[in-house]
């Protein structure tokens, strides 16, 4: 359920930055898992990077995602909660996670660890959002 709400929200989130186009928000770059969506907070208006960790699931027989860093994150947006989703190619959650961004004045990277972990393969897109 929660991941649900987290897909919804970043919907929402989504469809609104898009009829907010009046400023210019600069978008985020992704590593190696394939497309990208962005929301970035009126707090960062030239966008974010994302870089991947992963480890090899024996159980599952594949490699999953663990987290996700989020880089270039402005000091604007120290101590707002900062929320990643990876998606599958049809729109669904495959794995999702928030934290805090630390208010410190200094850090512009946040690693945002993901419950459940998701499948590297399956990852088609990466969502994030800032509030």
């Amino acid at each position: 359920m929660r991941r649900k709400l987290l897909v919804l929200l970043a919907s929402l989130g989504v469809f609104c930055a898009g009829l907010a186009m009046a400023a210019s928000l600069g978008g985020i770059s992704g590593g190696s898992l394939g497309a990208d969506s962005t929301l970035v907070a009126s707090c960062d208006t030239d966008g974010v990077t994302t870089s991947y960790t992963t480890s090899y699931d024996d159980t599952a027989g594949e490699y999953v995602v663990t987290s996700v860093t989020v880089g270039g994150v402005a000091n604007a947006c120290d101590g707002k909660s900062i929320s990643v989703t990876l998606s599958r190619s049809d729109g669904t959650a495959a794995g999702s996670g928030s934290t805090a961004i630390p208010v410190d004045g200094a850090s512009t990277s946040v690693t945002v660890t993901l419950s459940p972990a998701a499948s590297a393969e399956n990852a088609s897109n990466v969502h994030v959002l800032i509030a």
